[in-house]
């Protein structure tokens, strides 16, 4: 009996013993994870902030570049006063008027890739190029009393953007009034904005949209969401506010407000984010199941794996907010914050080089090839770029569609001998130019322009 009772005690006693390691292990992986979750969170919402913030001002600047072009139709009076509906012109001096005007859009047109860039007078009469597409949507209604309609009254830029155009959830329209009875109608393809709306391979779960003041969604990387009103959920969760980064057991979410009222949200699912703490804690779970004595050392590796997980989304988070996604050269505000930084800077400087590169008929190969082949001449120009300026330890970037720069100080050698390297890297860089890209200088007349500076040490700035 007292044997059978020792048993007895020596089971009980394991089993508590077990139970309350059970028990510690679980409290502390709980805590653990629980400020892992916190400390993820806290990280990711910073970097899909910051990749949001891009998004939104690579939109602005593609905005911001049609409203320019339309602003240079007030360059001359003889572009924005002129009336077609005047009854005291006449049919001489209305051809004059349009033919100059006609060719003062070409002129500005010819770079962008427009589908519509054309003034409609208000007897309905257009001078530029108004697409068959638009000009079919108004076949039995007034194409100038419907966008003139849309100009806001008390809005002293009398312009406006707008979608869904009778319907056509395709593109998205840019209207400037030009005098009383004229207004310049732009139009582009929403795909357009598929670059620089760009999704990150780290962040693929994560949505990305353009939507208009109303919550309307003009484009979304999830194609089931374009041309709809937005997530009636993820409205609540936004609210009024713009710029800011919300987040709840469902969803992360980032909402950041354009110059033209419109948003760019972007929201990723709770359960992405922590799939990898997900399947971590279920590990530990079974583990802790199976074997109370490595319930701690498994806690840790749980722990350290997670942790090499979220340094790694991090370090790829870093590397994206610095690149230009398409060519993985740095991209225009790194360019210009590392090359001011250096120039800020003596540390024995004897000779600075900037260099600008310009591909020329870029536009020749996009219309006739297309965009695809056209993303894998830049892609293969950036190669060049590496191939040739890398070794020199310059400062690479990407600083327009077709436009990159070169930068770099010498603290080794003298303005003159920079001067020549310098000179060197540039012809070389053209010899294997019209190597590499010998076809599309045959079909296309595509070619590359530099500007070069070189210079001594001084107080220089970036612009």
């Amino acid at each position: 009996m007292k044997v059978r009772s020792l048993r007895l005690t020596q089971i009980i006693y394991s089993v508590v013993v077990a139970i309350g390691v059970i028990l510690l292990s679980i409290i502390i992986s709980f805590v653990l994870l629980k400020s892992l979750r916190r400390t993820t969170e806290d990280k990711i919402s910073y970097f899909i902030s910051a990749d949001a913030h891009q998004m939104e001002l690579n939109v602005d600047n593609y905005f911001n570049n049609v409203q320019q072009v339309t602003a240079l139709l007030f360059s001359d009076k003889g572009y924005y006063l002129y009336d077609a509906t005047d009854t005291s012109l006449s049919e001489y001096q209305k051809i004059q008027s349009e033919e100059l005007i006609l060719s003062r859009i070409v002129d500005l047109g010819m770079m962008n890739n427009f589908c519509d860039f054309g003034i409609v007078y208000a007897n309905d009469s257009t001078t530029g190029w108004i697409s068959q597409t638009t000009g079919q949507m108004f076949k039995d209604s007034s194409i100038y009393s419907y966008f003139s309609s849309v100009i806001p009254a008390d809005n002293p830029k009398q312009d406006a953007w707008i979608v869904n155009v009778l319907g056509n959830t395709e593109r998205i329209y840019y209207v400037k009034r030009l005098n009383p009875n004229a207004v310049c109608v732009v139009s582009f393809y929403i795909s357009e904005l598929e670059n620089v709306l760009a999704v990150p391979n780290e962040l693929s779960d994560m949505s990305v949209r353009l939507v208009t003041g109303d919550d309307y969604v003009i484009y979304s990387t999830d194609a089931e969401e374009t041309a709809s009103s937005l997530d009636p959920a993820l409205v609540d969760i936004i609210g009024e506010n713009v710029g800011i980064t919300a987040i709840n057991d469902d969803y992360l979410i980032t909402s950041n407000s354009l110059a033209n009222g419109w948003k760019v949200v972007c929201s990723m699912p709770a359960s992405a984010i922590m799939a990898d703490q997900v399947a971590a804690t279920k590990t530990l779970v079974v583990a802790v199941s199976l074997i109370t004595v490595l319930v701690v050392l498994t806690m840790l590796l749980i722990t350290t794996r997670l942790n090499y997980s979220v340094k790694g989304v991090v370090e790829d988070l870093d590397y994206q907010a610095r690149n230009d996604l398409m060519t993985n050269l740095l991209n225009k505000s790194t360019y210009r914050k590392l090359v001011e930084n250096d120039l800020s800077s003596y540390n024995g400087k004897q000779a600075i080089a900037f260099l600008m590169f310009d591909l020329d008929n870029f536009k020749e190969v996009n219309d006739a090839a297309g965009h695809k082949f056209g993303d894998e001449v830049i892609k293969n120009m950036a190669e060049l770029f590496r191939d040739v300026f890398e070794d020199e330890g310059a400062l690479i970037g990407r600083v327009g569609g077709d436009e990159f720069s070169v930068y770099k100080s010498y603290n080794d050698i003298s303005r003159d001998d920079a001067e020549k390297r310098i000179h060197d890297l540039t012809m070389k860089l053209y010899e294997q130019f019209n190597v590499k890209f010998k076809e599309e200088n045959e079909i296309y007349g595509l070619t590359v322009s530099s500007g070069i500076l070189v210079t001594g040490a001084g107080e220089y700035k970036f612009d």
